[in-house]
């Protein structure tokens, strides 16, 4: 009788070790970069009609899945579904109310209204979310509250807040929902809280601000007043190297994920910098990308590219 107690105690603690064993396989898999990802649809061709794309430029989704995109040199945003189909569009060139020029940086906010980088006009303007113009801020300048010439990343905190990469002014805004001024912060250079030409931001749920310091190469991490937090990032094609860093997003688990425009992949990240994984590489085939400007996540985790050299959105998700 002790004998096969003793052998059921033996198997036992076997099983114990293997199941342990296989535990750790599986979240390293996630934890040093082994986790991948799929291509799963595109949509989206060169042109002016509907779902048609004269160089995509950056995505945002609402709370239900819609996705929207602004369509830079058609001068106007288009709205999908989550699954690609074709809801609507606004936007001519001119610089009216509702009217853009050159519209980049998007994003939207727990109202479902969105924010357009509308950099041809040094403006920032408001819609409701089926295009229904609500107002406008912004013009031309150095001052609080204006803009270089590329007003250009924009991204909402969880106070609504809304956030501007002022591009060639090298600095983030920060303003209310309605476009008031709260604070500011950067100026050129690579010291820590410098940028050099920085693309986009993306905001966490404990409202960390992310920066793709585009022309330093890395990214920057900052509280939502812009007090520095930490950066990684280096030159060069390998894991957490970049030759052009654009396009950044955050997921519900505070991962960060970086789109390099010249090494045609995308990275993703823990929140303070550690890589994970990497996926993408030039061309046009599927799940292949060229000078992809910009990038979301969804509420399932499913990352939505804006392939901009091939006027198109891909999708992926993780394996």
């Amino acid at each position: 009788m002790q004998i096969i107690l003793q052998c059921n105690m033996k198997y036992l603690l076997f099983t114990i070790g293997i199941s342990v064993i296989i535990l750790f396989i599986i979240s390293s898999y996630n934890l040093f970069g082994f986790q991948d990802y799929s291509f799963t649809r595109m949509w989206g061709s060169k042109g002016s009609g509907e779902a048609e794309f004269n160089y995509p430029h950056s995505i945002a989704i609402n709370n239900v899945g819609d996705v929207y995109v602004t369509d830079e040199k058609n001068h106007r945003v288009q709205q999908f579904g989550p699954d690609g189909t074709f809801i609507r569009m606004w936007g001519s060139k001119g610089s009216g109310d509702g009217q853009l020029i050159s519209p980049e940086g998007i994003d939207v906010d727990s109202f479902g209204n969105i924010y357009v980088a509308d950099i041809g006009n040094k403006r920032v303007q408001k819609f409701t979310g089926n295009g229904t113009f609500i107002t406008k801020w912004g013009s031309e300048g150095l001052d609080n509250g204006q803009f270089s010439r590329h007003a250009h990343g924009i991204d909402i905190d969880q106070s609504n807040n809304v956030y501007v990469v002022d591009r060639f002014n090298n600095r983030v805004q920060k303003f209310t929902n309605n476009g008031t001024f709260v604070t500011k912060w950067g100026s050129e250079g690579t010291g820590d809280g410098q940028f050099n030409e920085p693309h986009s931001s993306a905001v966490d749920h404990h409202d960390n601000v992310y920066v793709s310091d585009m022309k330093n190469l890395r990214i920057q991490k900052f509280t939502g007043n812009g007090t520095f937090i930490t950066k990684w990032g280096s030159n060069g094609s390998g894991n957490s190297q970049f030759r052009e860093p654009a396009g950044i997003a955050t997921d519900s688990s505070g991962n960060v994920y970086v789109v390099d425009k010249m090494n045609s992949n995308i990275q993703k990240f823990t929140g303070n910098g550690t890589f994970i994984t990497k996926w993408g590489s030039n061309g046009n085939n599927e799940g292949e990308i060229s000078g992809a400007e910009d990038l979301d996540v969804d509420s399932y985790g499913k990352v939505y590219v804006v392939d901009s050299g091939n006027s198109r959105i891909q999708e992926f998700i993780p394996k």
